[in-house]
């Protein structure tokens, strides 16, 4: 299973704050989390789709030529496997639209875009204000003992199993940090509930993102600020799918998906197949140019992330034919203009 960087960041970032004095500069920085426990009608998201995480992939993947089936093939496949990870559904346009997402990382987005948490809109307002003293500043549930819950009241009523009625968010948290990186990160984690099959991999999800402080704002979804966002989804059946998204005038999307570490036998075989443009497949690595409207697809079957060293003997190095180690793509297409993120 990948790590996000961003976690790294913020761990250091976290060290930072600890020498800052917080405790003595009185009450304005103080980290304001509470418990956090709302209700929800349904986890699903049938509006504003448009907000959703991946909406702009989704549409940007779209072939120039509709004549070019093979480049069809892949854009269509790009989508199935942004379903699969993220349970979304589309409609028949071409290019389709999303028409509803459920998946923690979209909820726990609406959320705090839509200003719908108050401990979450107070959480921006205070590393609002620290912005505008130009002190450090922290928001963490983790670091107050304090719990985030989501209920969907219709899966609970439907009797459906616990991990599909409750969400909980181990870590969510937002870090100032002036004199380091002079960035604002915002970090979120999900973990499934329930319980799961020994020696398997509990369904989990991260999204951390970072933001330019001098346009982050207290309300809203705060896009204009973002700079650079990264995470990670594990669903069932030992797949993941990693992801990195740079905003700040690369605008570029890198999508990774493989199997977890229990799924590659800690890197040592290949993983979960799966069907990609009409082929098998069990690596995929997606690189999205929005700028040059070019996507660029890697595969890789059958081969482990790493293999032997031919020069040492009993030690492993990383698999130079494995999708995600590879530099050159398999497949590569031109886009349609779809005005997004140019």
């Amino acid at each position: 299973m990948r790590h996000s960087c961003i976690f790294a960041v913020v761990s250091l970032a976290l060290v930072n704050l600890g020498g800052c004095g917080l405790e003595d500069t009185g009450p304005s920085a103080l980290n304001p989390a509470t418990n956090v426990d709302p209700v929800f009608s349904s986890f699903t998201l049938t509006e504003q789709t448009d907000t959703t995480l991946f909406h702009d992939l989704s549409l940007a993947v779209e072939p120039a030529t509709s004549g070019d089936t093979r480049a069809s093939a892949m854009a269509r496949d790009i989508r199935v496997q942004l379903a699969t990870f993220l349970d979304i559904s589309y409609n028949d346009a071409t290019p389709p639209a999303i028409t509803s997402v459920r998946n923690p990382l979209d909820l726990m987005r609406r959320v705090i875009g839509e200003n719908e948490i108050a401990n979450f809109v107070e959480a921006r307002q205070y590393i609002s204000a620290r912005i505008d003293a130009g002190e450090a500043g922290e928001y963490s549930n983790t670091t107050n003992d304090v719990s985030v819950r989501f209920t969907d009241q219709g899966a609970f009523d439907e009797g459906l199993p616990l991990a599909d009625y409750e969400w909980r968010y181990p870590i969510v948290k937002w870090v100032y940090t002036p004199d380091t990186s002079d960035r604002v990160t915002r970090v979120f984690t999900w973990a499934s509930s329930g319980t799961f099959p020994a020696g398997s991999t509990r369904p989990s999800a991260t999204l951390g993102t970072e933001f330019e402080p001098r346009d982050f704002l207290a309300t809203g979804y705060n896009d204009q600020a973002r700079l650079h966002s990264e995470g990670s989804i594990v669903i069932v059946g030992e797949r993941e799918m990693a992801f990195v998204r740079e905003y700040d005038g690369l605008n570029i999307d890198t999508i990774n998906i493989d199997g977890t570490s229990i799924g590659t036998e800690n890197g040592t075989a290949a993983g979960p197949e799966f069907p990609f443009a009409n082929e098998k497949v069990d690596c995929l690595k997606i690189r999205m140019h929005y700028a040059e409207k070019r996507v660029e697809v890697f595969t890789s079957l059958d081969q482990p992330p790493r293999v032997e060293d031919p020069d040492n003997p009993r030690t492993l190095m990383a698999n130079p034919d494995y999708c995600l180690n590879r530099d050159t793509a398999t497949h590569s297409y031109q886009t349609t203009d779809t005005g997004l993120r140019t």
